[in-house]
């Protein structure tokens, strides 16, 4: 029998360094990656609404910056429409709600997603009109067809959702929603509680009832339910057959059913149950489920430990990206990636034998650091780690995963040549006092220099929280950024000085080669909505069309024209508290910082 019923698996200790357990990224004793990954998951289901904690420093004193001088025009707004629930639309008009959200599905700035994700999951509606609760609807609809389960199943726990007409699509999305947090035994119980109705999709519920008897050992049972529903069964779904015929061991499928067992045809309503059948039966999920669902199907992906290594790092990668999983997670999936010693004593050998494959490189980079004994090695295994990942434009989880390492260096002179290397680490991690001591111990050491001077600015512009100070950082060291830049990064340049400092004396270069741009520009609806938004104070409507025009798209494929309207925009939305950031993760689309 294959059926293994577990919930704890892969107990790892804590990772172990060279030197003491202070250089460890701390994972919980004798839990399991399951347990880190789905602890991590009911964490962030809690934490929806709250705002990320504030850097420890603050704004870091430059004074070589005139604090006192204000470049950018104080703009005040009215209160109208700031605090509007509705998001300015009509809420009995579920079409113009479903084109709206239906056009926000790809939203590729960090900052602008969780600023959408946030107002519409903090409506506060009346349930008891029938509008209200279509457009609860829509919106749940939307979560959950985007590949955010988890914020979808939020949204219905935190009301009486018994007696609403979508009740099927409820309870369809809260079974898959435990399925792919493999929380079988609430799975069986949930079940038993459902409208019968929801069966007809699919016969979701009777293979449901036939997996949890298979988890009860009822084998007789399966057989005789699985038997009645294949009568009734208008298309046979070949995968649920391959998935039960495996489990019960009766499968006379060719031996190489472990790696194909999936076929083409995949229905996404039983995606869930086909990842908990399978990790059951200990067979892979394969690059189809992320293909399918890439969000939700990562963290199924990510815990069954019969899929490829390679595609359980890719969906760990992309979860962690979008806050799915804790670092500490994707710590112990990196750990749990099997390297002899042979591989790790002759990493030169090994890095070329895995040349070009990424998620295997990664955490190999990252195991070498922990084998070091000395922390001279460590420390040069460090930045190469460092190195690889900003190839690669994994740089956001290489510092994440190496912070509680770099905490534990000493500030000595034996590290001090790495100093501007450690302190980029620290500002990527918002340690900014600590980024802070190794630049000045660097200095105080080599002096000022190129390095220095890069990592200097990259902490002033992270950790200044004053819009005017930024842009005289900007401005203060634009020919510093031009060495490394293209066309359009002084077409940015020009938007930012021509909008945010009107005393910089910005000129573009003359160039007749490029009459036309490729970058398009957003219909004339779409702008005129922006524009009117703007000049009505409406933030709401300004912050959804906004993001309508931004969807699909990243900063660097936006035309100057677009950029400059949407800076506006958010110099004006919430007061401007927000600009920086978004400026922020503009310069990094744009790779200069």
């Amino acid at each position: 029998m294959k059926i293994i019923i577990y919930i704890f698996f892969i107990f790892l200790t804590k990772i172990s360094f060279a030197i003491d357990d202070s250089e460890i990224i701390e994972l919980h004793k004798n839990k399991s990656l399951d347990q880190i990954v789905l602890d991590q998951n009911e964490e962030n289901l809690n934490n929806d609404n709250q705002e990320i904690s504030e850097s420890t420093l603050g704004d870091v004193n430059d004074s070589s910056l005139d604090t006192n001088t204000s470049q950018v025009d104080n703009i005040t707004i009215s209160d109208t429409n700031i605090n509007d629930t509705t998001l300015f639309w009509n809420k009995e008009d579920s079409e113009f709600i479903s084109q709206i959200l239906s056009n926000t599905k790809n939203i590729k700035s960090d900052f602008l997603k969780k600023e959408f994700n946030n107002k519409i999951m903090s409506l506060d509606l009346d349930y008891e009109i029938k509008a209200n609760r279509d457009f609860f609807f829509l919106i749940v609809k939307h979560f959950y067809e985007i590949g955010n389960i988890s914020k979808a199943y939020k949204l219905i726990s935190d009301r009486d959702i018994n007696n609403d007409e979508n009740i099927n699509f409820y309870n369809l999305l809260e079974l898959n929603y435990l399925l792919s947090t493999f929380k079988l035994e609430e799975v069986c119980d949930f079940k038993s509680q459902v409208n019968i109705e929801l069966n007809s999709n699919n016969n979701i519920l009777d293979k449901v009832e036939i997996f949890c008897l298979l988890l009860q050992d009822k084998i007789s049972e399966a057989e005789l339910l699985n038997s009645i529903m294949l009568e009734t069964e208008s298309i046979q779904d070949e995968n649920f057959q391959n998935l039960f015929m495996y489990l019960i061991n009766k499968s006379t499928i060719e031996n190489d059913l472990p790696n194909n067992w999936l076929t083409k045809n995949i229905n996404k309503e039983l995606l869930y149950l086909y990842s908990a059948m399978a990790r059951i039966a200990e067979l892979p999920l394969s690059e189809k489920f992320l293909e399918v669902d890439k969000l939700n199907m990562a963290i199924p992906i990510i815990l069954n430990s019969s899929t490829p290594i390679e595609l359980r790092i890719n969906a760990a990668h992309y979860s962690f990206l979008n806050k799915s999983i804790s670092i500490e997670s994707l710590a112990a999936l990196y750990q749990s990636v099997d390297f002899d010693s042979n591989q790790l004593n002759f990493p030169e050998d090994t890095i070329e034998k895995y040349s070009g494959e990424i998620n295997i490189l990664m955490p190999f980079y990252f195991q070498l650091i922990n084998i070091q004994i000395f922390p001279s090695e460590r420390l040069e295994a460090l930045i190469n780690f460092w190195k690889f990942a900003e190839q690669n434009n994994l740089e956001n989880i290489a510092y994440s995963l190496s912070h509680n390492i770099v905490d534990s260096i000493d500030i000595t002179s034996d590290f001090a040549l790495y100093g501007s290397e450690i302190a980029t680490s620290y500002i990527y991690n918002k340690d900014y006092e600590k980024a802070l001591n190794w630049i000045n111990f660097y200095e105080n050491v080599y002096g000022i220099d190129d390095k220095s001077t890069l990592a200097r600015i990259l902490l002033n512009l992270y950790s200044s929280k004053d819009i005017n100070l930024f842009i005289q950082i900007i401005n203060k060291n634009s020919d510093q950024f031009k060495e490394n830049a293209n066309n359009k990064y002084e077409e940015l340049l020009f938007v930012l000085f021509e909008l945010l400092d009107k005393n910089q004396n910005s000129k573009l270069s003359q160039d007749f080669t490029n009459i036309y741009d490729d970058r398009q520009m957003p219909s004339y609806f779409i702008s005129n909505e922006i524009e009117k938004s703007l000049q009505n104070n409406n933030e709401n409507k300004f912050l959804i069309y906004s993001i309508i025009s931004l969807n699909n798209k990243e900063w660097t494929d936006i035309h100057p024209l677009h950029l400059r309207m949407i800076l506006e925009g958010y110099l004006i939305y919430n007061n401007g508290d927000n600009l920086k950031d978004i400026i922020l993760e503009i310069f990094k689309n744009y790779r200069i910082l």
